[in-house]
């Protein structure tokens, strides 16, 4: 590195951590998977926990489809879902863990179903956790309803654990009229979930499409496996040999089939996601790749949240600095000849390479995962 050049980095620095600009160092731990052969549900448990990772999660059909891939040859899969309460005893809990005492929900789970609470016409109502509403944070003893952003129950969690504490909870008839009043007669989650079933790793999920032909009522089948290259759920025995994917990092990879300028890329992965995707380790390209080759999508070029500062020519994501890379010729493109935004290359070996900010891509998006909480 040249003096001039190691002059300017000290000056950015300088200027970011001197609060002129806004700068954090995040790490993102993006989704990784590793393949595992054939065994029984408890055995596949306990290899993935010596990985410190766990049976694979699905947070939707795509998931479901990306799984799939990994086993061409073999038509069912392990997941990481399985029965932890049964008849609904101790189905229904807040999400910030608070004991279920108070209790004015008609809600009563079976067959698989996942039901989230929420508010309407003044009153407890029960519905498919994946529905797009409002919802009600709290922070301290203060509600705050969120109604310009629709969201499944998952989401609103992560969005009232991100900009306050949590999805609200409600212990008496007292808090209950406060909610209500707050809530404005519009209907709008609230922090309570139902469900007999969780995930390995606790990931909060909304997925929950069932094959309809295979779901049994009782204690005999309390784990969930996916079959015949469907992202269909279908409940089976734990001691069936099948092969699944252990799983780690708290970070999912979107891939959005959208064609929008970088800037439009990155407002979009804001709105409906966390942010334009970062790649800040080694593990983390790892990943991309990993997703990208297991993913049909008909394009080359993806924007990422890489960008360039048009005054002192360095690349940094959108809220950290560049560290490991992979540019193309393994070197990062420099002032004045260079575009100051970033692409990574599908067919050429996932490399990074500048782009024209202006220039339509697909584009690459990140999910912080929730997590339940008891």
């Amino acid at each position: 590195m040249s003096l001039g050049r190691a002059v300017r980095m000290m000056l950015v620095l300088f200027m970011l951590c001197s609060g002129f600009s806004h700068f954090t160092f995040a790490t993102n731990y993006l989704r990784f998977f590793t393949p595992q052969p054939k065994a029984n549900w408890d055995g596949l448990l306990k290899i993935c926990k010596e990985k410190n990772q766990s049976i694979v999660t699905l947070y939707d059909e795509e998931d479901g489809k990306f799984v799939s891939k990994h086993f061409i040859n073999e038509s069912t899969i392990w997941l990481g879902l399985h029965r932890t309460r049964v008849n609904g005893v101790n189905a229904s809990f807040w999400s910030n863990g608070i004991p279920f005492t108070f209790n004015i929900s008609s809600v009563n789970v079976s067959n698989g179903e996942q039901i989230c609470e929420a508010i309407e016409n003044n009153r407890w109502k029960g519905f498919n956790c994946s529905g797009q509403k409002s919802f009600m944070c709290y922070k301290g003893n203060k509600y705050i309803l969120i109604e310009t952003e629709k969201k499944n129950w998952c989401q609103a969690q992560l969005y009232c654990r991100k900009y306050f504490d949590d999805l609200v909870s409600i212990s008496n008839e007292t808090q209950n009229q406060q909610v209500i009043e707050k809530g404005k007669k519009k209907t709008f989650w609230i922090g309570l979930m139902h469900d007999e079933w969780e995930w390995v790793d606790k990931g909060c999920s909304t997925y929950r499409d069932w094959d309809k032909n295979h779901i049994v009522n009782g204690r005999a089948k309390n784990h969930v496996k996916q079959t015949n290259w469907s992202p269909l759920l279908t409940q089976e025995h734990y001691t069936q040999l099948f092969p699944t994917l252990c799983s780690s990092g708290t970070v999912r990879i979107k891939v959005i089939k959208e064609n929008l300028t970088w800037e439009e890329a990155y407002n979009y992965c804001q709105a409906n996601h966390t942010r334009l995707l970062q790649i800040e380790h080694k593990k983390d390209q790892e990943a991309v790749e990993q997703w990208l080759n297991s993913t049909d999508v008909e394009s080359n070029l993806f924007w990422i949240g890489l960008r360039q500062s048009r005054v002192f020519g360095f690349w940094i994501w959108s809220n950290t600095a560049v560290t490991d890379n992979k540019w193309k010729n393994e070197k990062p493109p420099e002032m004045p000849f260079s575009n100051h935004c970033g692409v990574i290359s599908k067919n050429d070996n996932y490399t990074w390479s500048d782009e024209n900010c202006l220039y339509q891509h697909y584009f690459l998006c990140e999910e912080d995962i929730s997590f339940t909480r008891e």
